[in-house]
């Protein structure tokens, strides 16, 4: 999910892949990792969103953005 940006890495991403990398491997490891490609304090938030959302979210909450891999 390459994309341009300061560090290479600029793809937004829904609340499912964002709850998938988080169940992965765990909340702090995948914001340290977002923090790392350049991600900012408003995607972190929109990224903690979709992990209280829950999975049964509204078409509104799954376009909340997050940094990707």
């Amino acid at each position: 999910m390459a994309g341009g940006g300061p560090h290479g890495l600029v793809h937004r991403v829904s609340c499912s892949v964002v709850r998938y990398y988080v169940a992965k491997y765990s909340a702090s490891t995948a914001e340290m990792w977002a923090r790392s490609h350049g991600a900012t304090e408003s995607q972190i938030e929109a990224a903690r969103r979709c992990l209280t959302d829950g999975p049964a979210q509204t078409a509104q909450a799954q376009s909340a953005h997050w940094f990707g891999q």
